[in-house]
């Protein structure tokens, strides 16, 4: 099932004459972690901030598909199933992190009786529990981003928008956080997740969102666990039946995506017959790293 459906979506800011989003259309899955990546200025926090319903007058569609009503508006869906955690703090730095959970569970429909287990759980989890008394602003750069994250847990949303969530903290707090996202993973949740980490991206998403200028290209689980295979030559080869089938990356050098180690052994066999003319060849899995520059060289 899909959590988001997306089309057509283009955006532009009124004092900009290009598009920070020009005709994305994808699926976002349920209960899956979605890697959104890409340089700066590509259209990730525009894209986010669209699909949170912070932006108005896009083209398009963003549906959160429902079997209860398929007639709910963005904001009502938005408004009963997702949270954002942005990656400025968002809380009152006067005030302790109990007094700010407190607070935005006061705005969240959520019967008093619960509060207390469900405060309990969220301190819990996000390892909150020793500073809950401590003022915010009195908090490490670890503990601030945990706090983003708890607070974003209170109304017990379904799908969860992540943007940047360990920038600017140690080792240890990222550890922390990225066992986090994966405990909310087991727990059925949909992720959304940008970082400029992508080893983070790697470890934790299942599937790919590249960005750039604007555009979006999805990269789904299967993808990322297939073979990119690179050959460079000494000069253009005069024999292009075979390599019709590759993608020419640049002066004398192709590339093609495979799917299994067998499919790689039967390439390879027929490349022998340009032994001669081969200077180098290179396979590896196709990591979020691969994607990503195969991304930003393709468009």
């Amino acid at each position: 099932m899909n959590a988001i459906e997306i089309k057509q979506l283009s955006f532009k800011y009124p004092q900009n004459n290009y598009y920070s989003l020009s005709d994305v259309t994808l699926n976002i899955k349920a209960q899956r972690c979605t890697g959104i990546i890409g340089p700066n200025g590509a259209g990730k926090s525009t894209f986010i901030s669209a699909l949170c319903g912070l932006i108005p007058n896009f083209e398009g569609s963003i549906k959160y598909p429902s079997k209860l009503n398929e007639h709910t508006s963005l904001i009502d869906s938005v408004k009963s199933k997702v949270s954002l955690v942005p990656q400025e703090y968002a809380f009152y730095p006067q005030l302790t992190v109990i007094q700010n959970l407190h607070y935005f569970l006061s705005l969240c429909l959520i019967a008093k009786n619960e509060w207390k287990v469900l405060l309990d759980d969220i301190l819990s989890q996000c390892e909150l529990s020793d500073v809950q008394h401590k003022k915010a602003k009195n908090l490490s750069g670890g503990y601030k981003r945990r706090l983003n994250i708890a607070i974003a847990l209170v109304k017990k949303p379904d799908v969860l928008f992540l943007d940047e969530p360990t920038v600017g903290i140690d080792p240890e707090s990222r550890t922390v956080i990225i066992r986090l996202l994966e405990t909310f993973k087991k727990q059925g949740k949909t992720l959304l997740f940008t970082s400029h980490m992508l080893d983070e991206v790697e470890k934790i998403c299942d599937d790919i969102i590249v960005f750039r200028d604007g555009k979006a290209k999805m990269n789904e689980e299967e993808q990322q666990n297939s073979i990119l295979l690179s050959i460079s030559f000494n000069k253009e080869p005069k024999n292009n039946e075979f390599l019709g089938l590759y993608e020419k990356t640049e002066l004398n050098t192709y590339q093609k995506t495979l799917s299994s180690q067998a499919e790689l052994s039967a390439q390879l066999q027929l490349l022998a017959k340009f032994s001669e003319q081969i200077n180098n060849i290179n396979y590896s899995a196709n990591s979020v790293e691969c994607i990503y520059n195969q991304t930003q060289a393709a468009q």
